[in-house]
């Protein structure tokens, strides 16, 4: 754990130098391009072009260091419990057969995280009503019903994961969120993330035992 956050903290210094530097080289090609062409718009274009571009072609190694630290963030909470990711997308004929929701529209779903008691899928769709959903649908082969159906359509408010809206059904159920529970954000600390992440298993845990 300790070699991961080093890894954090090198990678977040590090895309921090090269954001600064990026607005360096856009405020200096901006004040160029006004001087000579004495065009505002045309100065201010240029440096928002100038140092988007800068730091993107600079950080590319950075952003994809970026991506591995969070898979193995992940991976390690994981493995600790014995789970497995990646686990291949849930696919929409797949899906239809939960009977949670009929006639799907505009269906994406993103790779799954296999538990010893559930698998779970990040989900979004439109249901015949063109209500829209965002969330993760959980399947368990333990008993499992209960929830409002209505209220996983309507807006989520707070990017903490709960379990105030949810729906379910015979062992499969749908809980409206914005965020994976598993989701590894680096700007906090890896114990930070994996207190995080426990804390969300025990909440997932106790929708199954309840």
């Amino acid at each position: 754990m300790a070699n991961l956050e080093s890894q954090r903290l090198y990678i977040l210094k590090r895309l921090g130098i090269l954001k600064f530097l990026s607005v360096i080289e856009a405020l200096l090609v901006g004040f160029l391009a006004f001087v000579f062409i004495k065009d505002v718009m045309i100065a201010i274009i240029s440096a928002i072009f100038v140092g988007v571009f800068f730091y993107r072609f600079t950080s590319k190694r950075l952003i994809k260091a970026k991506k591995e630290l969070e898979f193995n963030v992940l991976k390690l909470f994981l493995t600790h419990h014995k789970a497995y990711f990646p686990k291949k997308p849930i696919l929409q004929k797949e899906f239809a057969s939960l009977n949670l929701s009929e006639n799907l529209k505009e269906f994406q779903a993103g790779e799954g995280i296999e538990f010893k008691s559930f698998t779970l899928y990040d989900v979004k769709f439109k249901d015949e009503l063109g209500r829209f959903f965002c969330g993760i649908c959980l399947i368990s082969k333990q008993v499992l019903n209960g929830g409002d159906e209505n209220q996983i359509y309507k807006k989520v408010v707070g990017k903490n994961f709960e379990l105030s809206s949810y729906f379910a059904k015979d062992g499969k159920a749908l809980i409206a969120c914005l965020a994976n529970p598993f989701f590894v954000d680096l700007k906090k600390s890896v114990e930070e993330n994996h207190q995080i992440m426990q804390g969300n298993l025990e909440k997932l845990n106790s929708l199954l035992n309840a």
